[in-house]
């Protein structure tokens, strides 16, 4: 496959905020995409610390009268560990600046044509837009104040609580809830362990005055990168940027304090009983992190085994002995740790054949590893993936922004000659390391099959 040139520059500005300029000639739309380091694994403070402000105070004992940046610096002080903070101060961040209400924001990205919108992960929050090529300015504006300039009003706290609870009790009637039963599965101390949304209890006891600490730590130029795509000019892009972001305010980034987290030394399991047809199955087992070496073999492994109609499990499984409705392998890579994972849906009378199916998969690969043709297969559809992935300016925004703002940034060549470079040997040798038959963890949300 033909190599994806791609003309990008990274850049610091003065106040520390990172920017990658990534220039798409003679493409009809600009995207701009912020990603701060204030996922929903800092919700909990591993070091005790989240806060470096004096103490918060307004008429009522808890909230501020003075704006933000005015607000003194005082010694350190602990804040207490609340589920869903980083989720609900995204949300919040949305209601308005103090310059302008919620609707204003809209309505000035919208009226171009354009989308505004924003989502938490477990490592980053991200805010973004995506215009015309002429709203470039308006673009990098509106994220700007939305990310520097909060109206953070108390009024608007306790509304969109509201929002946030109910957003949680919905997603708690959807299947993707596996995924959080997973995670608080396969880590026992690692804070990837907690769901993004946070949880009803952790909302409960959310109050106005942990929003700010949260805010005011978090949401700092050194903690911040800016992706911009499109048809541009590099210069101009920066001193937009700079120029918009210039009230941000300063910090150092806030990188992940190292865990010890507890080895995988048997099988675990869990289940979440829900009144359903269907029961899914995650199981998986720990992995590596995004800059791991054996991250590309396992990219490989991941395509072979789960990835398509022609994978080795849907062709045994559903093609063949008909026992799922879907499966496909699922892969995760986090700055510091990862998993590799298969998830099928299944008639619970099938739970105990399917699992057996897809240890039995993971032993034959442990043995025989990978053909010629399974490898090559993998490696092209690898690059086809990635290729698919840049197709829009958002999507080279996104692909640069995460890897840029983690540090690992690899351009579309960069990322294909990696996997490229993966051997039938590397193969053989990660499946024996990772895919572990005895060490692994498996959660099922659904019915329990009948004994």
């Amino acid at each position: 496959m033909a190599g994806l040139s791609v003309d990008w520059r990274m850049a610091r500005l003065p106040n520390g905020l990172r920017l990658i300029t990534i220039a798409r000639p003679e493409t009809p739309t600009v995207a701009v995409r912020v990603y701060v380091r204030a996922g929903s694994r800092y919700d909990v403070p591993l070091n005790g610390v989240t806060d470096h402000s004096s103490s918060v105070e307004g008429p009522d004992g808890v909230w501020p009268t003075r704006e933000p940046d005015t607000l003194e610096r005082g010694p350190l002080r602990p804040i207490s560990l609340l589920l869903g903070l980083a989720h609900f101060t995204e949300h919040f961040l949305f209601k308005g600046t103090r310059s302008h209400d919620q609707r204003d924001l809209y309505a000035a990205v919208e009226r171009l044509g354009g989308v505004l919108d924003a989502g938490t992960t477990k490592e980053y929050v991200t805010l973004y837009a995506v215009t015309p090529g002429d709203g470039l300015a308006t673009a990098v504006d509106v994220l700007a104040e939305i990310l520097a300039e909060p109206a953070l009003r108390e009024e608007d706290f306790w509304q969109e609580k509201l929002v946030v609870l109910e957003e949680i009790r919905r997603a708690q009637d959807q299947q993707s809830v596996i995924f959080d039963l997973f995670a608080e599965t396969i880590w026992q101390r690692h804070p990837l362990r907690y769901p993004i949304r946070g949880t009803l209890e952790g909302l409960h006891d959310l109050e106005p005055a942990s929003v700010i600490p949260f805010y005011r730590q978090r949401y700092v130029a050194g903690n911040a990168l800016v992706a911009v795509g499109g048809d541009i000019e590099h210069a101009e892009v920066r001193r937009l940027v700079e120029q918009s972001f210039a009230s941000l305010h300063a910090g150092p980034e806030q990188a992940p304090l190292p865990v010890e987290e507890p080895p995988l030394d048997e099988p675990r399991t869990a289940h979440l009983d829900k009144e359903v047809q269907l029961t899914s199955l995650l199981i998986g087992v720990p992995a590596v992190s995004m800059k791991h070496e054996d991250r590309a073999a396992i990219k490989v492994i991941e395509r072979v085994l789960g990835m398509g109609g022609s994978a080795r499990l849907y062709q045994h499984l559903r093609e063949e002995a008909r026992l799922v409705y879907s499966i496909n392998t699922v892969t995760a890579h986090y700055e510091d740790a990862g998993y590799f994972a298969v998830h099928t849906v299944c008639d619970p009378q099938n739970l105990g054949a399917v699992q057996q199916a897809i240890l039995d998969e993971w032993d034959k690969l442990r043995r025989e590893g990978v053909s010629a043709d399974e490898l090559e297969a993998a490696k092209s559809n690898y690059a086809g993936t990635q290729a698919r992935r840049a197709e829009t300016n958002l999507g080279v925004a996104s692909i640069f922004g995460v890897q840029g703002l983690l540090h690992r940034v690899e351009t579309f060549d960069e990322a294909v000659a990696r996997i490229e470079a993966v051997t039938r040997d590397d193969v053989l040798r990660v499946a024996r390391e990772y895919l572990s038959l005895d060490r692994y963890v498996a959660v099922t949300v659904g019915r329990q099959a009948q004994t």
